[in-house]
């Protein structure tokens, strides 16, 4: 009979920074008393780090003593740890104090980081509590079992290990197959599966796994978990309802739960797309996949060459004339961000346009179509992969040309047979200073803006659209640091050119009304 493991609160904490509301808490632990649960992991025990982390990455005694006197006395409390950011001889400080209350130690494990889990886990035994591993990456070892050889060399060290599809990249006979190979390989061990949804495969693969032999399976309501997230915990207790030898399941226990956690998903939005499944088919991480998508910059395809290290030969090395000063310094640049100010003063700017003979400079093809709109004489950054959308080569009547990095640029920036003229511009910051795309510079739109900025030797550049978030998610936020940065650096290092913005703006910069400026040029 196959036991479950729920990991909800330590899964689903990479969505809330392990941050959960005491009242959920408590739904939650109610509800798994009364639901055929066997096993609880309820966070992580950590040593103090850097950034923010929530009560349940930092468990303490206190809160694991709540949780065991919620629970019920054949329930499991379970405790994860990150095996490659401690030591042994930090395992008796942690868990010596937990030995009673606490009943198993997972530790988190790559295939080639297998003996240093191993010394974790003999200090872990040292103890007197369990030890197990969540042995992580299997798709990448799924047709090669001898890759985790050495914990089969020394099963006194350890009392479970669960196999991890962390890229949600296995299929079903696979992983019935592995598992089959698991258990003659570990007969009197506990073995377990812990799939991820990138391929909407972990139920399938969860089932194969119990096929196969599994004797746990883990679970999180609603899925909730790093990425796509996990198997759905829900669907695998009434997949199991009513089969020999299982408690029933207590549906008025599990809507209660379900309830919040629904709630939750609709706020974080963890679930599979199709990222996430290019991600899971390629054995990718897909944070770095859904960080590089969430930038809007390339496309999928070149993200997931980049991400699979393709060989800098395979990089745009063309090189294409240079961008020239502006024939009068003094003519102001307007650079065009991706903020919804564009389209609310798209009117005053045409007009600001129009009475200054300003150069309209698109730092990326968000609101091309306002194109004819704004008016004047314009040009357009390409600093990814702007160039494939249909709407870019539907919008490219009135542009003069476009501006791509220096090389080396990522494969495909200027597609064949593109109908614009074609000129190179630095990127601002240094190449090679900030973030990588595989083999080249990730440059942003406003890293090459600016850079053209410098290159048209302006005095008087001019922002519309760089409006900031008043409220941000983590990606936004991320992305508002970016701009802020590139602008100081803008100021520190050309003075002399005047930088302000003509729309609103949460950003540190000088702000100025475009209707002042049309009022001063009436």
């Amino acid at each position: 009979m196959v036991e479950l493991l729920d990991c909800t609160l330590r899964d689903g904490g990479y969505y809330t920074a392990w941050d959960f509301e005491p009242g959920l808490v408590r739904t939650y632990l109610a509800a798994m008393a009364k639901l055929p649960v066997r096993h609880i992991e309820l966070g992580y025990v950590n040593d103090p780090m850097p950034g923010y982390a929530g009560e349940f990455f930092f468990l303490s005694p206190e809160r694991l003593r709540q949780a065991r006197a919620a629970l019920r006395p054949d329930q499991s409390l379970v405790v994860m740890i990150d095996g490659k950011g401690t030591t042994p001889e930090r395992m008796a400080p942690l868990f010596g104090h937990l030995v009673g209350l606490v009943d198993m130690v997972r530790i988190t494990v790559s295939p080639d980081k297998l003996d240093h889990g191993i010394a974790l886990a003999r200090a872990i035994k040292a103890t007197g509590m369990k030890a197990g591993f969540n042995v992580m990456y299997l798709s990448t070892f799924q047709t090669q079992l001898s890759k985790i050889s050495a914990a089969f060399e020394v099963p006194e060290v350890f009392d479970s290990i669960a196999l991890v599809d962390s890229y949600g990249g296995c299929t079903p006979e696979r992983v019935e197959s592995l598992f089959r190979e698991m258990r003659a390989a570990l007969p009197d061990k506990t073995i377990g599966f812990h799939g991820h949804d990138n391929m909407c495969l972990a139920m399938a693969n969860s089932i194969a796994a119990i096929a196969g032999g599994a004797d746990v399976v883990d679970g999180t309501l609603i899925g909730m978990g790093r990425g796509a997230g996990n198997l759905r915990l829900e669907a695998m207790l009434a997949y199991l309802d009513g089969r020999p030898g299982n408690m029933p399941v207590d549906y008025e226990a599990l809507s209660s739960v379900v309830e919040p956690f629904d709630a939750l998903q609709r706020e974080y939005g963890w679930g599979t797309n199709l990222p996430y499944m290019i991600s899971g088919v390629n054995n990718l991480p897909q944070r770095d996949v859904m960080d590089w998508i969430g930038k809007k910059r390339y496309s999928v395809l070149s993200i997931i060459q980049a991400l699979q290290r393709q060989a800098a030969s395979e990089t745009d090395s063309r090189a294409y004339p240079s961008l020239q000063p502006l024939a009068n310094s003094t003519r102001p640049v307007v650079v065009v961000g991706g903020g919804p100010s564009v389209r609310r003063h798209a009117d005053a700017i045409a007009r600001f346009v129009d009475r200054s003979g300003a150069l309209v400079l698109f730092s990326s093809s968000r609101h091309i179509d306002l194109c004819d709109q704004l008016g004047g004489e314009q040009l357009l950054c390409l600093p990814g992969h702007d160039a494939m959308r249909v709407e870019v080569t539907d919008n490219l009547g009135r542009m003069t040309a476009a501006i791509v990095p220096t090389p080396p640029r990522v494969d495909g920036c200027v597609p064949a047979g593109f109908p614009l003229q074609v000129q190179q511009a630095a990127q601002l910051t240094a190449a090679g200073t900030g973030d990588t795309i595989g083999p080249v510079s990730d440059v942003s739109p406003l890293d090459l803006a600016l850079g053209a900025v410098v290159a048209l030797a302006t005095k008087d550049c001019l922002l519309v659209g760089f409006d900031g978030y008043e409220t941000a998610s983590t990606a936004e936020q991320s992305l508002a640091r970016e701009v802020q940065s590139m602008l100081d650096v803008f100021r520190q290092k050309y003075p002399g050119t005047r930088l302000r913005s003509l729309t609103p703006t949460f950003y540190d910069i000088d702000a100025f009304s475009v209707y002042a400026e049309l009022a001063a040029l009436s």
